[in-house]
């Protein structure tokens, strides 16, 4: 499902960027890693590198499945 909004303010080299009224931790944004492209024609998207010193990667789906839907 989109987001209903997202913002994205420039502020030099870096971002600040809030979805759906969360803002994204600074801190989290690598630095010149946001790219919004501008096409009319395109489904507005928003591209941007997130670090973290830790990230969990959760697999929910089970072997087989092949719908995207957990059995």
């Amino acid at each position: 499902m989109p987001a209903e909004r997202i913002t994205v303010t420039r502020e030099g080299a870096h971002a600040r960027i809030v979805v759906d009224g969360v803002e994204i931790p600074q801190g989290a944004i690598l630095r010149d890693s946001v790219d919004v492209p501008v096409n009319p024609d395109d489904v507005p998207t928003v591209n941007l590198t997130l670090i973290g010193a830790r990230v969990d990667v959760l697999n929910t789906l089970k072997e087989g499945a092949t719908d995207g839907t957990a059995e």
